[in-house]
């Protein structure tokens, strides 16, 4: 590892490549990269701006013309992957594995139109919200409801960059305004909940977030932004106060036990060594089910990390009350072997070793049960849904409809229930004056652009900004990709005269 961190902090051997795309909210967990990135010595050598509209290679707009072409072929390519989106949730929702868990109907696919704004704050996200879901009779048992005993846990997930954070808000603030008590939760280890909602939420603390330009409502909303890490941090912390880990430098301390505890001892540390991905997130909604235990929220949503660690999350709890129950009958070896013990307790220096192991079972014995309850809430079809967001590319759509294949099929006992799939981005049939409405996607870009480049000015080796336009195609094989190397070396080449 050691020689790794020396290889990336070396600058001219290593080059280290950021890339974004023109939105308040890229560039938000960007300047967090880079200045991560910073702290631990690493420069950040390139930039690449993806999906800049609009612009031609002179950096002048295109003419009507092309710019009608370009939107044309660009809505075209995307109406092509929302029909397989479409043809695929169809086909799920008429097989017996979907129908036999607690459905009502098929899954419902709605279009969320490619906005000419950035959507940020409590504000614009409320009328996100009241535009999409507030009268939509697709999400009515989730906006609707105010006052039964029906709570509902909304699991937000898909793709990187589909704009689960925003739809997860915007639902969020709707339910809120329609008169729930709604929690929004991040685990995304990448947060982007704050700075969409455009509130501070370090800390790892619930925050009120005031209901700014949502119409009088009996309803309230709460984030919080969850360190998975730290979390994980944290349980470790415990099983180690609980064995003595810390503490034990000599694994044959007692003899044959001591033996049989050492090696019992090693087995765990390699467990914990190669934990699946996604147990950092579970560990972390040990919180989240606390939440919901007390009874203060009648919507809880959760804001989670891109695909993959989500689908290990959703199998994770399991895996996890089985090593809780494997260190505890490492604690009971430690506790039964006189000799190991006394050994523990002269290493700790006087430390008393009891009363803090006992207090560590207290804590592991409560998360285990945490994790018997968040299967339940999992496994829990009337209560728990799995909303898959995604937006009309190739690789997003099928992406997102394996994710709806794993959580319909590939759990039999505890399938996820999924009613509907968001899809962000979608260009209007109807925009009647392309140029302008471009152009006005152009101005909030160049504004998150120019921040960027504010962020850069003051590092001590100044990364170059490379801008990538919005291809009317999705750039796919060798030949797309080709296109877009070009476009990037070309950019280059101009960057250099």
């Amino acid at each position: 590892m050691s020689s790794l961190r020396n290889r990336l902090q070396d600058s001219d051997s290593t080059s280290f490549v950021v890339v974004t795309i023109p939105t308040k909210l890229g560039v938000a967990e960007s300047k967090r990269l880079m200045t991560e990135l910073g702290s631990q010595g690493v420069d950040v050598t390139d930039i690449v701006v993806n999906q800049c509209v609009g612009k031609s290679n002179e950096g002048d707009i295109d003419t009507s013309e092309a710019l009608q072409n370009y939107y044309n072929r660009r809505k075209s390519g995307q109406q092509r992957w929302l029909t397989e989106l479409k043809e695929a949730t169809n086909g799920v929702s008429s097989t017996e594995e979907f129908q036999s868990n607690g459905s009502t109907g098929p899954i419902v696919v709605t279009e969320v139109p490619f906005f000419d704004v950035e959507l940020v704050g409590v504000p614009a996200l409320g009328y996100l919200g009241r535009t999409m879901y507030e009268n939509n009779p697709d999400f009515e048992y989730l906006i609707g409801g105010v006052g039964d005993d029906d709570s509902k846990f909304i699991i937000c997930g898909g793709k990187g960059g589909v704009g689960k954070t925003t739809t997860s808000s915007s639902l969020a603030v709707a339910m809120a305004a329609s008169g729930h008590n709604v929690a929004i939760i991040s685990t995304d280890p990448a947060h982007s909940l704050g700075d969409a909602l455009d509130i501070d939420l370090k800390g790892g603390s619930l925050v009120e977030c005031p209901l700014i330009g949502v119409p009088p409502t009996e309803g309230s909303l709460s984030a919080m932004e969850i360190d998975p890490t730290e979390a994980l941090s944290q349980f470790k912390g415990i099983v180690d106060q609980l064995i003595g880990a810390k503490s034990n430098g000599d694994s044959s301390a007692g003899g044959k036990g001591g033996m049989d505890f050492g090696n019992a001892l090693s087995d765990l540390g390699e467990v914990f060594d190669t934990l699946p991905a996604g147990t950092d997130e579970v560990v972390a909604l040990a919180k989240v089910i606390g939440l919901i235990r007390r009874g203060e929220f009648d919507r809880v949503v959760l804001d989670t990390a891109p695909t993959g660690h989500t689908l290990r999350m959703l199998s994770t709890p399991a895996f996890l009350s089985d090593l809780i129950e494997r260190v505890l009958v490492i604690a009971r070896k430690v506790n039964s072997n006189a000799a190991v013990k006394m050994f523990l307790n002269s290493a700790a220096g006087g430390e008393d070793l009891d009363a803090a192991g006992e207090a560590a079972k207290a804590a592991l014995l409560s998360f285990q049960v945490q994790m018997y309850d968040l299967e339940d809430l999992f496994a829990d079809v009337k209560q728990t849904e799995f909303l898959i967001v995604t937006v009309p590319t190739e690789l997003a759509v099928r992406e997102s409809v394996r994710l709806l294949n794993d959580l319909t099929f590939e759990a039999p006992d505890m399938p996820i229930k999924v009613r509907n799939v968001v899809a962000n981005q979608v260009l209007n049939d109807d925009e009647d004056d392309v140029k302008s409405f471009l152009n006005r996607i152009s101005d909030g870009q160049s504004s998150s652009i120019r921040e960027l480049k504010m962020a850069t000015e003051s590092m001590s080796r100044r990364p170059e900004i490379t801008e990538v336009p919005y291809l009317d195609t999705e750039p796919r094989g060798v030949f797309g990709l080709k296109a877009l190397s070009e476009e990037l070396l070309r950019e280059n080449c101009a960057s250099a005269l």
